[in-house]
């Protein structure tokens, strides 16, 4: 004969159940927690280095005499998208050897000058739209031993005369492009970092910030950082950027996006 079970026994099991249950229940909740604040952690570092990418390419190639205008919130500077070495001048124009440039870039630039190399080291700036065209003239390169590198285009290149690179003067074309953060219209409420080629319409290309992300200035020969640009902008040497990016959305249990604090400084690398 089986023994049926007593009320304080089943009483018994189903308090047991029961803490068997809660205990489960809150080690749901924990991970789920976790995991939602491990995706969001990934989001907000994911916002920051992709600032990072797009921000170094660009800053790193500024050279003297290259920052346009700074504010905490939003940089322009002349951003070389080509280099070349000049041949001689024929007429109205000169004929250069390029360097190879990046494909991409090279077809999307939106041409804001020209930038030759002085004898101190400096460079000299012509604001304006060059006109290139290809070139064949080999000769007048070869006739002052100026190599035509392989996958460099040869052009030519008129512009006014002061503007003109003389026969082995290194020169670059460059665009001027204006970074900002401005509220975002991809998540409105937000922040976004925005880009602007010349005059042209600008593109939000990563967001959401925290509202405190911002730009600080490089000067002098230790790099000391400012909060506010020196008087004279010829004497940046670098920018500090403090990319503070967020998640998209709010982990379970918490308030507040998740922030990621990245601090990193971009130096000036065509500095004489």
């Amino acid at each position: 004969m089986t023994r049926g079970f007593s009320l304080v026994e089943l009483l018994v099991a189903l308090t047991v159940t029961a803490v068997l249950g809660v205990a489960l229940l809150q080690l749901l909740v924990t991970d789920s927690k976790f995991v939602t604040r491990q995706g969001a952690m990934m989001e907000a570092r994911s916002t920051a280095r992709a600032a990072l990418n797009r921000l170094s390419v660009d800053f790193q190639h500024v050279s003297d005499g290259g920052v346009l205008a700074a504010a905490p919130e939003s940089v322009t500077v002349r951003v070389p998208y080509a280099f070349g070495i000049g041949c001689r001048t024929i007429s109205s124009h000169v004929v250069a050897s390029m360097m190879p440039p990046d494909s991409l870039t090279y077809a999307m630039a939106v041409p804001g000058g020209v930038a030759k190399r002085e004898a101190n080291g400096a460079y000299s700036f012509w604001v304006g739209t060059p006109t290139i065209t290809t070139s064949t003239d080999t000769a007048s390169c070869h006739a002052d031993s100026i190599r035509v590198v392989p996958g460099g285009p040869l052009v030519e290149l008129q512009v006014p005369s002061p503007a003109r690179p003389d026969t082995g003067q290194i020169f670059y074309l460059f665009e001027a492009i204006t970074y900002k953060f401005a509220p975002s219209v991809d998540l409105p409420g937000r922040t976004g970092l925005w880009r602007r080629a010349g005059s042209g319409a600008a593109e939000e290309i990563v967001t959401p910030f925290d509202s405190t992300a911002r730009f600080a200035f490089l000067t002098g020969p230790l790099l000391v950082p400012s909060a506010s640009p020196p008087a004279s902008l010829d004497s940046l040497r670098g920018l500090e950027l403090h990319l503070i990016g967020e998640s998209e959305g709010q982990a379970n249990g918490d308030t507040d996006p998740y922030a990621f604090d990245l601090v990193t400084h971009v130096i000036f690398r065509n500095h004489h």
